[in-house]
């Protein structure tokens, strides 16, 4: 189960040049077909076109390089991820790289989403990093709708001087957490941890009630208690990817990466509710507070 750079949402996305147009990233995912009301006669995937125009312009005033674009739920779901040119390398043997994920989750694609990510090469575990900067946005580029003729203005909107000044203090902000964090991983890769302390880790994370019961947490209690979150967690601190490289190898970074594989790569029904819930649903909260456990470790 060891492997390197493959993406978990590989079979989702689509790896995609930055100097495509709007139009064409549209049809790269397939998605030329109406998702609003538009007017019988006119070009379809209006509101996908213009929502990839913002994540264009994001892209460019904020300085980050497109790579990916993905959809989840059938479509409602769009995203697309950016390079932001920033990276750390635990004891030079553990990579981890900075990356915007602009989203569009509103069928209308009225409003953006902006978050920050640290994807580690070994397995392709991400983490949404949490930053000061704002996560949503009016779309700027979205053209309104009027019930006369000519219904809709064929001029596309552009970023004014307020937005790319918004955009660019945004991925400033992002790019700040993202160095706080390599000082936060660098902090959990030198602490060092047993089985005993790992073992009650993953209990916390996944059965918090359950750990608070619990003296110790041996191969007894496991067998008996550990539900399969758990389970697969547990597991995943010596089995995951990564995890025999020096900066995981039990330590706290490790515990931590053990845990984002098992959700990233292991929960859900299918590889688009893994993403789905690790990306946007309960399980990015699961991953934030084993951020905060292992910081306590």
């Amino acid at each position: 189960m060891e492997w390197m750079n493959e993406k978990p949402w590989n079979g989702l996305g689509v790896d995609v040049s930055a100097n495509l147009s709007p139009r064409e990233l549209v049809y790269k995912l397939k998605l030329d077909f109406e998702v609003s009301r538009v007017p019988s006669g006119l070009p379809k995937s209006f509101a996908n076109q213009e929502m990839f125009q913002f994540f264009r312009s994001f892209m460019e005033h904020g300085d980050a390089l497109l790579e990916t674009i993905g959809v989840l739920d059938n479509g409602r779901i769009v995203w697309a991820l950016a390079s932001l040119k920033q990276e750390f390398i635990l004891k030079e043997a553990d990579r981890v790289k900075g990356y915007l994920l602009l989203a569009s989750r509103d069928e209308n694609r009225d409003r953006i989403e902006a978050h920050f990510i640290a994807v580690r090469s070994a397995g392709s575990n991400t983490l949404q990093i949490i930053s000061k900067a704002r996560i949503s946005f009016k779309n700027v580029c979205r053209r309104s709708f009027n019930k006369k003729f000519p219904f809709v203005s064929m001029k596309p909107n552009k970023f004014e001087e307020g937005m790319i000044r918004k955009t660019k203090e945004a991925v400033g902000l992002g790019r700040e957490a993202i160095s706080a964090f390599g000082s936060d991983a660098e902090r959990l890769a030198n602490k060092k941890v047993d089985d005993q302390i790992a073992n009650r880790y993953m209990f916390n994370v996944f059965q918090p009630d359950m750990a608070n019961e619990l003296s110790s947490i041996g191969t007894k209690e496991i067998n008996e208690l550990a539900d399969q979150k758990t389970r697969i967690g547990i597991e995943a601190i010596k089995k995951a990817p990564g995890q025999n490289l020096e900066p995981a190898n039990m330590t706290a970074w490790g515990l931590l990466n053990a845990v984002i594989y098992t959700i990233d790569h292991r929960l859900g029904s299918n590889q688009d509710s893994r993403l789905r819930l690790a990306w946007f649903g309960p399980n990015a909260k699961i991953k934030k507070r084993a951020f905060e456990l292992a910081l306590e470790l």
